[in-house]
């Protein structure tokens, strides 16, 4: 998951320093995983790149420095991560 995060946070303009907050994310929602169908995506390396890099992928879309965000209805609250 590191090296994956490591090469696609920079391509998407984030900084190395948002690593380790979504190791511990994904470390908790596998945990949580295993008792409440929360994702089918259980590889760590998959997390990091089918949930967070493809979600962060919305920021080049926009400028959304100093604006708010609304995360509505979408499933496990990736998107609005």
């Amino acid at each position: 998951m590191r090296a994956t995060l490591e090469q696609g946070l920079p391509a998407l303009g984030l900084g190395p320093e948002l690593i380790e907050p979504l190791e511990t994310f994904s470390r908790m929602l596998l945990e949580k995983n295993q008792v409440m169908n929360l994702t089918a995506i259980t590889d760590p390396d998959e997390v990091a790149r089918l949930h967070f890099l493809d979600s962060a992928a919305l920021l080049t879309l926009a400028d959304f420095r100093g604006k708010a965000a609304v995360d509505v209805g979408t499933g496990a609250g990736f998107p609005g991560l």
